[in-house]
């Protein structure tokens, strides 16, 4: 695969790190001729020192013969125009464009929409011939509220058909501490799957030998319905959240709230779908701009607006904030969400969520109480991961802080896997299958003599960028 990137910032980066680890053919651009040194030095990768919203530099890039554009420039203009370039001359290319002035992204979306709506589809290719556009606000937004529908009790990974992973902490009071896995069974009540263990030594995909202890993250493999059982367990903590204080009144702030106040065409319609908003929740938001907490008083009936410092003791105890079930701090200052989380753990409200930066803030972040960390810069990552792995990858989620990834596939008929029992795959090390969504509709936590037909899907755990259990499942 030859990826082309525009934008050597910390997301292009990040993706030509994670694409030449997988051996792809990676060109990135960019305008800042010291950042293009710099990337040079550390990247063994062509780097172009030009502006990406040109066809004849995207030509020399070689543009002609690659798989996929990205554009994650500092500029939605230059993303978008270089997309649309791109996609007049050569619309086999798969573009992928970051985009983050939300009211383009709306629109397009909008535009998008009512173009796959169209009965007959009409001629022609997508708006600005952008095949997939992320917006790092919805992605994070996204993240945070799949948390919050479970409790809060640790990061939700979705896998479909009512499956997901849960990232949950051992408290020192769960049975399952100081058993080893092949023992939980023995555990009233325990059925599920661990996926990954992250304790003081780091993450591992476990064996049966594998001991757990208090204080460690576990990956869970559960239904959704049964994430709170499956907490209860871990002593995780409680799943229900009945207020919620909401530290930042920007956008992810306000899709928060969306998410359970609702609203047509909003955040709420485009990703939540089924899971049903709770209008009873008591809401509050606090924001020190005037002009962001009177948008959200008009905006949302019902919920309390504080025009003020979410660290302040006296608004805290004066209007009850530490007896509230939950703290979502998603301000645009990473560091200060931070501060905040943990700080109003420590007042007394029961649990936590924060946006930072990115994956190793987050690891920071659980260490210091925070009971969900979402990275920024991660769930952008992801998002764009998920459309470069290959035609028969649906899906890419970080977990472990970097160290392994999630990654949904199709089963091709013709692909080493199908028609074998999981037992006679050469898996090794280089992954752990999880779970098979046949065609006929059914789903399974795999065994051994499970056989995976072509047609069918699967959820592994693998090292992060080693794809060769993924690619047993690809034609």
């Amino acid at each position: 695969m030859r990826v082309i990137v525009i934008g050597a910032g910390f997301t292009g980066v990040q993706l030509a790190r994670k694409l030449l680890a997988e051996n792809r053919r990676v060109v990135l651009i960019d305008s800042d001729a010291e950042r293009v040194r710099d990337v040079g030095n550390q990247l063994d990768c062509a780097v172009v020192h030009s502006a990406g919203n040109s066809l004849d530099v995207l030509e020399k890039a070689g543009i002609a013969s690659a798989d996929v554009l990205v554009a994650v420039s500092a500029s939605d203009e230059v993303n978008m125009i270089a997309c649309s370039l791109a996609d007049a001359v050569y619309p086999q290319v798969l573009k992928i464009a970051r985009v983050r002035n939300y009211a383009y992204y709306a629109a397009t979306e909008e535009a998008a929409r009512k173009f796959s709506e169209m009965t007959p589809p009409p001629p022609g290719r997508p708006p600005f011939g952008i095949d997939w556009m992320v917006n790092p606000d919805v992605e994070a937004a996204k993240a945070v509220t799949r948390a919050l529908a479970h409790g809060a009790v640790g990061g939700i990974v979705e896998l479909g058909r009512g499956y997901c992973i849960a990232t949950l902490a051992l408290g020192a009071a769960s049975p399952l501490v100081g058993l080893p896995l092949w023992r939980l069974a023995t555990v009233e009540g325990w059925h599920y799957l661990v996926a990954n263990v992250e304790g003081q030594s780091g993450a591992v995909l476990p064996g049966g030998e594998t001991v757990l202890s208090a204080g460690d993250r576990i990956g869970v493999l559960a239904k959704l319905d049964e994430v709170s059982a499956a907490a209860a367990l871990c002593d995780a903590g409680s799943c229900v959240v009945s207020r919620m204080a909401v530290v930042g009144a920007g956008r992810i702030g306000t899709m928060v709230v969306e998410g359970q106040r609702g609203g047509g065409r909003s955040f709420v319609g485009r990703f939540r779908g089924g899971w049903n908003a709770d209008s009873r929740m008591e809401i509050a938001v606090i924001d020190e701009a005037a002009d962001r907490c009177r948008a959200v008083a008009e905006r949302f009936r019902g919920v309390r607006v504080f025009c003020g410092d979410s660290t302040d003791e006296n608004l805290i105890r004066e209007e009850r904030l530490d007896r509230y079930d939950l703290a979502v701090a998603v301000s645009e200052n990473y560091d200060r969400n931070l501060v905040t989380a943990a700080y109003m753990k420590s007042r007394g409200v029961g649990r936590s969520i924060a946006l930072t930066a990115n994956a190793d803030v987050a690891g920071m972040a659980l260490k210091l109480g925070v009971d969900v960390a979402v990275p920024m810069r991660a769930t952008v990552v992801d998002s764009i991961m998920s459309h470069l792995r290959g035609r028969n990858v649906t899906g890419v989620h970080t977990v472990c802080r970097g160290a392994f990834e999630i990654v949904e596939c199709s089963v091709d008929p013709s692909a080493r896997a199908a028609g074998k029992a999981l037992r006679d795959l050469e898996l090794g090390g280089s992954g752990l299958v999880l779970m098979v969504h046949g065609a006929d509709g059914t789903s399974v936590v795999p065994k051994g003599d499970t056989v995976v037909d072509g047609g069918a899907s699967v959820v592994l755990i693998v090292p992060a960028g080693d794809m060769r259990a993924v690619g047993l499942f690809a034609g």
